[in-house]
């Protein structure tokens, strides 16, 4: 019985250390909760029951997923995390801690008997490791990587035509396709209203979330540029638009279109995203970044293109 108090225990400890991030106790898009967490729920079922997770691998195995699982299922419900977040997480959760728990199995197997009984010294101290490195990590300068990812297509029309539906963006709801990124949360654009007075545009997504864009450079029919402003963005409907750019892991610097007349009936129309990504575990978040970023912008270029051509 007690192998299962490990479960429940697993599943509490880590909801704990995502509520601290909410309090900003420790830092949501960070080493510590990506990678920290696993590994101190990797060691947990040990302190419970130690001698039978030393003597099966299987239930090492088995126990830490049904822990991470129930955990990211937990968030998820309640509205912690969402679909996107949990793409990020599970790699690290299902990959990380049973992997950490088969390295103490192992310690533990082929040492003194005596290390069992030592597994639960200065565990408040292992406990409270994540709050400990994440209030250090706080205080470290991510580091920070420039990106710009660009995506091109031949529409059969004139600039002219183009340009005109570059600032309010008719509904692309019947010409937009889906993805895999969709299926994980992640939103498509609906439409645009445009805003000439304030020169504002406001971007709707299928999911609730309105982006808040300023025109901060044209030239006209050939380059329209925007800035999206997060303070006045609608990001509440989307925890990972709230921890990826709320929380300024990925800063849009701008997101411009371009226009390349081929003649006066086809015209190349390019999309590029110039962004920073600032995060601890760059490697991870330039993978993700740009792999989503690009299938935004094919998605709606190819979505413009059979509005247009429609």
């Amino acid at each position: 019985m007690k192998q299962y108090y490990a479960i429940i225990f697993s599943v509490i400890y880590a909801l704990f250390f995502r509520v601290l991030a909410d309090f900003n106790i420790i830092e949501i898009n960070s080493f510590d909760y990506f990678l920290v967490v696993p590994v101190v729920l990797g060691y947990i079922p040990f302190l419970f029951d130690p001698e039978t997770f030393v003597n099966s691998i299987y239930k090492i195995i088995f126990f830490s997923w049904i822990s991470s699982f129930l955990f990211l299922l937990i968030a998820f419900i309640f509205h912690l995390e969402d679909i996107g977040c949990l793409l990020i997480l599970i790699p690290t959760y299902f990959i990380v801690s049973p992997l950490i728990g088969l390295i103490i199995r192992s310690i533990l197997k082929y040492s003194k008997k005596g290390s069992i009984g030592n597994l639960k010294t200065n565990v408040f101290f292992l406990i409270l490791i994540p709050i400990i490195i994440g209030n250090i990590e706080k205080h470290i300068e991510k580091e920070e990587t420039h990106f710009v990812v660009e995506k091109s297509v031949l529409i059969d029309t004139s600039s002219k035509v183009i340009w005109g539906n570059l600032f309010a963006v008719p509904v692309l709801t019947n010409h937009m396709n889906r993805s895999v990124y969709n299926f994980l949360g992640f939103p498509n654009p609906v439409r645009s209203d445009y805003n000439p007075k304030t020169n504002v545009r406001l971007g709707y997504f299928d999911n609730g979330v309105i982006l808040h864009e300023k025109v901060i450079d044209l030239e006209e029919y050939k380059k329209l540029s925007f800035a999206i402003n997060v303070q006045q963005s609608k990001l509440d409907n989307s925890q990972t638009f709230m921890h990826v750019i709320k929380k300024e892991s990925m800063i849009f610097n701008s997101i411009t279109y371009k226009l390349q007349s081929i003649n006066e009936s086809k015209t190349r129309l390019t999309l590029l995203c110039d962004y920073k990504v600032r995060t601890n575990i760059p490697l991870y978040g330039e993978f993700c970044s740009k792999n989503i970023v690009l299938d935004f912008e094919s998605k709606l270029l190819n979505a413009l293109k059979s509005k247009i051509e429609d």
